[in-house]
């Protein structure tokens, strides 16, 4: 007695409904990926400037000329009231504020017309009067 021969050759056929969903359609060919770019090698422009272009602030009372640095009106951020402000609007506000107060420490002690730089320590809410290299004053405010 034969036995039917179960692998597929020539005398069985598979029907369109018999064959795998993956045999239905060649995969999609392979697209080839776009080359790198290395943008090290691209020409630069201009670096953006994120820093804000800051000068002194001056003040001229008693016949002394105040200043204050960028990095010392930054320090004015750390007083009560500073939120929403620029440090150069917060520089202003503090000398309308102090202004006649500092000229008047350094009247008997330096002789005008002299330039002062003035540097807030916002912790301990002084002000330090500096002519040259020399401290000359402190104000509380």
């Amino acid at each position: 007695m034969d036995l039917p021969d179960d692998r597929p050759g020539e005398d069985s056929q598979v029907t369109e409904d018999e064959k795998p969903p993956s045999a239905e359609r060649p995969p999609p060919p392979l697209e080839a990926p776009e080359p790198a770019i290395d943008r090290r090698k691209l020409p630069r422009g201009p670096r953006p400037n994120f820093t804000e272009e800051a000068e002194p602030l001056y003040r001229e009372t008693g016949g002394y000329r105040m200043r204050m640095e960028p990095r010392d009106l930054a320090k004015l951020r750390e007083l009560p009231g500073s939120k929403g402000k620029s440090d150069r609007e917060l520089g202003e506000q503090f000398f309308d504020g102090q202004a006649a107060r500092l000229a008047a420490s350094l009247a008997g002690d330096v002789s005008a017309p002299a330039e002062v730089r003035v540097v807030v320590d916002p912790y301990s809410r002084q002000a330090f009067l500096a002519v040259g290299s020399t401290i000359r004053g402190i104000v509380s405010f």
